[in-house]
């Protein structure tokens, strides 16, 4: 009876208590996260062409198990941490095994877009500081 209730009870990143135990199970600061979040969310949208509540509500009949995007990055992320086996993940999760390895791959595809993406904003910042502050003198560069 005790595995039952447990196996219906999922991981919810919201509920977790302090910073360490957040760092723990994912690698980042609840902050850290929030503003990944926000990134993810975008790449999101921007592959599939519409918001995750979206693709919910017109698609999605049965009680869905990762309801929001935040869910589906702590998935990835803690999978990443933890490196279970598909079954223990579905476990953690409540879902089956299929199921936790299918949504790891949907949303770990995500992440990587999200990753790249500000990978080259980033490499982008970087090129124009560095534009902006060289200075011609002579035959060359100063900086």
């Amino acid at each position: 009876m005790l595995l039952l209730k447990l196996a219906t009870k999922t991981m919810d990143y919201r509920s977790i208590g302090s910073e360490r135990q957040f760092k723990d199970a994912t690698g980042y600061s609840k902050e850290s996260f929030d503003l990944l979040l926000s990134d993810f969310e975008d790449a999101y949208h921007q592959i599939k062409g519409q918001s995750y509540e979206t693709y919910l509500a017109e698609n999605v009949v049965e009680d869905a198990k990762i309801k929001t995007l935040g869910d589906g990055l702590f998935l990835v992320l803690f999978q990443l941490k933890n490196d279970l086996i598909w079954g223990s993940l579905g476990v953690v999760f409540g879902m089956a095994a299929s199921t936790a390895q299918s949504n790891f791959k949907l949303f770990f595809s995500v992440l990587e877009a999200a990753l790249e993406k500000k990978s080259d904003a980033q490499a982008k910042l970087q090129f124009g500081r560095g534009i902006r502050g060289t200075r011609k003198r002579g035959g060359g560069i100063d900086i």
